[in-house]
């Protein structure tokens, strides 16, 4: 992170920090989101209660030059707007869960899954009405070839996906159950994008406490959010197991848990990479964090954005404080 500027405070700069980030996907916070979210760029700081940010949005000087508030949001100055676009958003995200978790019904009857959530702009509620379903699933040791051809089958089938399908379900990133901590993917030093990516995951459907495990083997997070807490997902956004579901897919598993899962493995895995384009092949090899192909994470972003997001995030800092 950038020094200080301004004479800013730690805390007047990590909640500028933290409502330009959401500034870039026209996402306005109330305090507690602040609290939540507050981005300390991993300065090594003590954590601040509610109340003092409560307070210090409405004591700073300095924050009340560029930061404002309406309907118990608040935002940068001249970005009245975004008031209205989050409300709107979240009414275009209400209507894409429910799709998610449709589909989720489905999948959960399905051997190996560990974990399902919604990702990206969805995670926070704050979808556009061409923005794709984005999951992530993490699967079990040694099954993840076998996974993603089971449940892209099996929504391609149910007519969830297809190239020019609106509200269609991406299937882009995987892991295992023992490939979890995700410390080593940040494509810079300060990979925002992926702080935040992280932070709103929003698991739909969960085995074993599988999203507890996960958010344990990422801890390092808590360097960037100190305030960052598992999100408590509500019986509207979620998807539970029943004891049908569980009987089957723990047949499935007792079934394909041996030799017979792994030749399924060793058969999905050589259909799928044949079927994969030469690009990803070719931008997997380079070793960046883009696009990963391997027996322990399935990445396909091609149009990795972070590099992007973080250059806008830096700009508008500048440009804010600049102001002070």
């Amino acid at each position: 992170m950038n020094e200080q500027k301004k004479d800013l405070s730690f805390l007047e700069l990590f909640v500028l920090n933290t409502i330009i980030y959401f500034d870039i996907f026209d996402y306005p916070l109330t305090v507690n989101e602040i609290y939540y979210y507050l981005y300390t760029g991993g300065m090594d700081v003590m954590p601040f209660s509610s109340q003092e940010i409560d307070d210090i949005l409405v004591t700073s000087e300095k924050l009340r030059k560029v930061i404002t508030t309406q309907s118990g949001f608040y935002f940068l100055k001249g970005r009245r707007e975004i008031v209205e676009i989050r409300l709107e958003r979240y009414n275009i995200a209400d209507k894409k869960f429910r799709i998610a978790k449709k589909a989720i019904w489905f999948l959960k009857f399905l051997p190996f899954i560990k974990m399902i959530a919604v990702c990206n702009n969805l995670g926070y509620q704050n979808a556009k009405p061409e923005s794709d379903i984005d999951f992530f699933i993490i699967t079990a040791k040694n099954r993840i070839y076998l996974v993603r051809f089971c449940v892209s089958v099996l929504l391609s089938l149910l007519r969830f996906r297809g190239e020019n399908k609106t509200d269609r379900i991406c299937l882009s990133f995987y892991t295992t159950e023992d490939n979890m901590d995700f410390s080593n993917l940040p494509i810079v030093a300060e990979d925002i994008y992926l702080t935040f990516w992280l932070a709103t995951l929003w698991p739909i459907y969960v085995r074993e406490n599988f999203c507890q495990k996960f958010l344990e083997k990422n801890v390092w997070l808590k360097k960037y959010l100190p305030h960052f807490m598992p999100i408590k997902i509500g019986y509207r956004y979620r998807v539970d197991d029943t004891s049908w579901s569980k009987f089957i897919y723990g047949a499935k598993e007792l079934i394909a848990g041996g030799f017979i899962g792994n030749f399924l493995e060793k058969i999905t895995k050589k259909i799928q990479l044949k079927k994969m384009s030469q690009r990803k092949k070719d931008m997997a090899v380079v070793g960046n964090s883009k696009v990963i192909i391997s027996d322990i994470m399935l990445k396909f972003h091609e149009n990795d954005r972070r590099l992007e997001y973080l250059q806008k995030f830096e700009r508008k800092r500048l440009e804010i404080i600049n102001k002070l």
